[in-house]
């Protein structure tokens, strides 16, 4: 079995969906039937896979997307195939459409790399592939549809955007992966899509998906980032749906009962950060709160392992890689009790209402202050790794590529 595997341009700024399609990756490296995977990037991103280069497995597919001719020939590509997506939904089987579409694909950067690559599928673990319609099937990951659930975090051009590449990543792809029921729940209800077009695959959760195993000493950090111990840690980027600005207010109370606690945080720092921004210095918070930006991986490793307690107080989550990664390292987590979060902690003890600042800072002290509790905690994490690590997480894979291979 020969198959393609794509690792974003932009990957490095994912975030969680970066993590996620390492953990797919090495997941199906392990795999006896799998014999080579295409893997699909940048060069950008290539310097930050080294842990594959000399996997005899791998086969590297470079695109530099910086070059001015591609650059114009995707640019022209996805308007052409947007433009057949929009006026198609009203005017099915036109010739005319039909013509931008297939002239779409041949202009594609991908396509040809694909039809040299000798792949029988092409696995895009993120929502929207970079190529559609080529005669190589292409499998999507589909994290999430949370424009249907808070409409209010995006702006009108995100909401067009983000309409017209659902559109195209349901009905123009072979197969939709997600990792959760409810997520496959919403593509049916809100897209109509054939329930068996689409396959819930949980990734292996009990795995480490981070590209390293270093780890940054403790020293080391204290000196780089100014920073002390005893506090809270909250990797994620900065989307509003994140919540921080709900988990400020809930420090400022903290800070009231624990003088010394922190705050800090790490992820991408998108637009809305000056919003957060804005709320530290309105709640007073400011030599109480760190936003250290995205960090490297084996400093992050070492921010969970000195924590005092990891706060995930997101409004809606496909699947919180911080929670994993907390329960992996057995550092003391609490989580909101949204979307998957609940059935991934499994204890209603260490579950919060991610709109109620009081009752999650109540929590948060109690973490800190109450010693059995806090055992407790780390108890469950590692039963709940234990758990996980005994799922054949590779079988759901393996039916949809043998439903392609044969």
């Amino acid at each position: 079995m020969r198959i393609g595997f794509y690792i974003h341009h932009s990957m490095l700024k994912a975030g969680g969906i970066f993590t996620y399609s390492i953990g797919i990756l090495r997941l199906l490296l392990k795999s006896d039937e799998i014999k080579s995977i295409v893997l699909f990037t940048s060069p950008e991103v290539k310097k930050n896979l080294t842990e594959f280069d000399n996997k005899s497995k791998i086969e590297f597919s470079i695109l530099n997307r910086n070059s001015f001719f591609t650059k114009i020939r995707f640019a022209l590509s996805y308007f052409l195939f947007d433009t057949y997506t929009v006026y198609n939904k009203y005017s099915s089987g036109n010739k005319f459409l039909n013509f931008l579409k297939k002239f779409s694909i041949s202009i594609n950067p991908y396509n040809s790399l694909l039809k040299k690559s000798g792949i029988s599928l092409f696995h895009v673990p993120i929502q929207y592939s970079p190529i559609y319609g080529t005669k190589i099937p292409v499998i999507i990951t589909m994290h999430d549809l949370q424009e249907f659930h808070f409409p209010g975090n995006f702006c009108s051009a995100e909401r067009i955007h983000r309409a017209i590449n659902n559109h195209k990543a349901m009905y123009e792809t072979d197969k939709i992966i997600v990792s959760f029921e409810h997520i496959k729940k919403d593509i049916i209800n809100f897209y109509k899509v054939p329930e068996n077009k689409i396959n819930v695959c949980p990734p292996p959760f009990s795995e480490n998906w981070f590209t390293t195993k270093k780890e940054t000493d403790w020293q080391s950090l204290e000196k780089k980032y100014s920073i002390s111990k005893k506090y809270l840690l909250y990797p994620a980027a900065t989307w509003s749906h994140k919540n921080h600005i709900r988990l400020l207010e809930a420090v400022r109370i903290v800070n009231e009962r624990i003088p010394d606690i922190k705050l800090i945080c790490t992820g991408n720092k998108t637009d809305y950060f000056s919003v957060i921004e804005k709320k530290i210095y309105e709640l007073k918070l400011e030599k109480f709160v760190k936003f250290l930006g995205i960090v490297p991986e084996e400093d992050l490793i070492g921010l969970y392992k000195n924590t005092s307690l990891v706060v995930i107080p997101t409004l809606y989550e496909a699947g919180s890689g911080p929670l994993y990664e907390a329960m992996r390292y057995e550092v003391p987590v609490i989580c909101a009790n949204t979307t998957s979060l609940p059935e991934t902690i499994a204890d209603k003890r260490f579950i919060f209402n991610p709109d109620d600042e009081v009752s999650l800072s109540n929590l948060i002290v109690e973490m800190i202050s109450n010693k059995e509790l806090f055992q407790e905690n780390l108890i469950n994490s590692r039963n709940r790794m234990n758990e996980l690590s005994k799922i054949d997480y590779f079988k759901n894979f393996r039916r949809i590529y043998n439903h392609f291979i044969k």
